[in-house]
């Protein structure tokens, strides 16, 4: 290392001269005593005898300098957070000292490449650790959010909301007394009502996290939850000769949902209408709107505007009285479904007379319109159970997630380059993952061989991981317990940290294969989170 070499010179007991490191050999008394005595001697061969023997003693001399330089020159340090740091006296797996007669110490790093017995789990487990500046059970995430006053002592991440004033904040709602804190958005209205609520132009406006009904909102803010909702109840038998019930009392709505229910009467559906707007039967506002529902086959689940993910407690509701669902509104609504043929989705009033054929085949045909709740007995699908499972977690807590998670990959981000992967003598090489379920924070570490980077095996390990922790899905207790399965682990979704929920459940796909090989072997310490049904 430059800074024993600078000292001046490397001694040894047993050597009869001294190297000037900066300056070469230089001779010493002993060594002119030796070369005055071949001098005056008469004797050749001792004379070319001794001069061999100090020509050898040069030659080993010279190699064991050589030697010590190539172990001390930045050519022979492995490339990591671990030679960035040359002031931390700590020594680590995969270093020794080496102690020869000079007047220091040097300590030498053994070259960590991938000999069995550096290149493992455990290894990567200890030099890929980042130790970060925040304790989050020391120091919460600091919600200040005016009304919502609360300690949410059950999120997975320690958090805190708190009225205006009182301290720095890392995200509040509306504009506050922390300059850095990120700004938050909160509304479950539409966007076609307030286009304050769509996300471009809140991000053009400051906003810094967005939660509305929108899933490619940074933390969406659904209708939906399984503690709202019984939405396995079982049906009821349909008493009502009128085939359809309606609610509707905004009558000012930025569709045609009016127009709609207008016409399907006159395409042979008749709708019994409870609403404010054009009610044809009395007494609506005194009646239990889900256990009137629960009399029809169907119900008009029209949403007051044609909005992606704006989907209501009226498609809800209609879910669980077992009233088959006529929507009109949201574009994606079997994005909802918990059965393909679960709903009748009209689009705009030039399909209201294609769509009254299937209701009034349905309506005549029990076999048929049984099978439309036939989810209710089998279960819904699993992309129903994935969606709705969103909601097991308080979206007040997932904002903590959202923010603290965002805290970590900055400081993640400057910290020292690390291996994240090594290579054994034998050419294996393995790779450091992190894996998180979704709605909880704290990262598991994962270990995948290349040569078997595939997408199932990297399913299997994710689940052989989380099976022999014991892990107890978050929505177990929050799911009715008829469609809460045993005690196998399923994975439905596996992402990168950081997508929407709208990527992650029905957009996103790592190209097969190919693709996550790529992205495993591009992305050191890829984080991944998982949904599990």
């Amino acid at each position: 290392m430059k800074g024993d070499r600078d000292t001046g010179r490397f001694r040894r007991d047993d050597a009869a001269f001294e190297r000037d490191v900066e300056g070469g050999e230089r001779p010493t008394p002993g060594l002119l005593g030796l070369r005055s005595l071949a001098s005056s001697s008469g004797r050749g061969w001792w004379s070319k005898t001794v001069l061999w023997a100090v020509f050898a003693v040069v030659l080993i001399e010279c190699a064991f300098i050589v030697r010590l330089d190539i172990l001390n020159s930045p050519s022979s340090s492995y490339s990591s957070s671990l030679d960035s740091h040359p002031e931390n006296p700590n020594k680590i797996s995969g270093q020794e000292e080496l102690t020869i007669k000079t007047n220091k110490t040097i300590r030498i790093d053994k070259l960590p490449t991938g000999t069995d017995d550096v290149c493992s789990a455990e290894w990567l487990e200890k030099v890929d650790k980042v130790t970060y500046s925040r304790d989050f059970k020391k120091k919460p995430v600091l919600v200040v959010s005016g009304n919502e006053v609360e300690n949410w002592d059950k999120c997975s991440v320690p958090c805190v909301f708190k009225a205006h004033g009182e301290g720095q904040a890392d995200a509040e709602f509306g504009y506050g007394d922390s300059p850095s804190a990120l700004l938050v958005l909160r509304s479950m209205e539409s966007s076609a009502y307030f286009p304050e609520n769509d996300i471009v132009w809140a991000r053009s406006n400051g906003v810094g996290v967005v939660m509305t009904t929108s899933l490619s909102s940074d933390v969406p803010e659904g209708y939906f939850s399984w503690a709202e909702y019984k939405i396995t109840d079982a049906p009821k038998p349909k008493t009502k000769p009128t085939l359809g019930a309606a609610f509707i009392s905004n009558c000012g709505a930025h569709n045609d949902r009016l127009t709609i229910m207008r016409m399907l009467p006159n395409e042979g559906v008749r709708i019994d209408s409870y609403g404010s707007c054009e009610p044809n039967v009395l007494g609506g506002r005194a009646l239990n709107k889900l256990e009137t529902l629960r009399e029809y086959k169907f119900s008009l689940a029209f949403e007051n505007s044609n909005v992606e993910d704006y989907v209501t407690e009226k498609f809800f509701q209609s879910l669980v009285a077992g009233s088959v669902p006529i929507v009109t509104g949201p574009p994606n609504i079997y994005d909802f479904a918990p059965a393909s043929n679960s709903l009748v989705y009209i689009k705009d009033v030039s399909e209201v007379k294609a769509a009254a054929s299937p209701i009034k085949y349905l309506a005549e045909n029990e076999t048929a319109y049984n099978e439309t709740l036939q989810w209710k007995f089998n279960g819904p699908s699993d992309s129903f159970l994935a969606l709705v499972d969103m909601a097991a977690v308080h979206s007040s807590c997932r904002l903590c997630i959202f923010v603290a998670t965002k805290s970590r990959l900055k400081e993640e981000a400057a910290a020292p380059k690390r291996p994240c992967k090594c290579t054994s003598k034998s050419g294996s090489t393995l790779y450091h993952l992190y894996v998180r379920e979704r709605g909880r924070f704290e990262m598991e570490s994962v270990f995948i061989e290349g040569s078997k980077l595939s997408l199932a095996h990297l399913k299997q390990v994710v689940v052989d991981k989380f099976t022999a922790l014991k892990h107890v899905p978050i929505w177990k207790t929050e799911r009715p317990e008829v469609i809460r399965g045993n005690s196998d682990l399923r994975i439905y979704k596996i992402y990168p940290v950081g997508l929407t929920q709208r990527e992650a459940l029905y957009t996103w796909d790592f190209g097969g294969d190919k693709g996550i090989k790529a992205m495993v072997q591009k992305q050191p310490c890829l984080q991944l989170e998982v949904v599990f049904v």
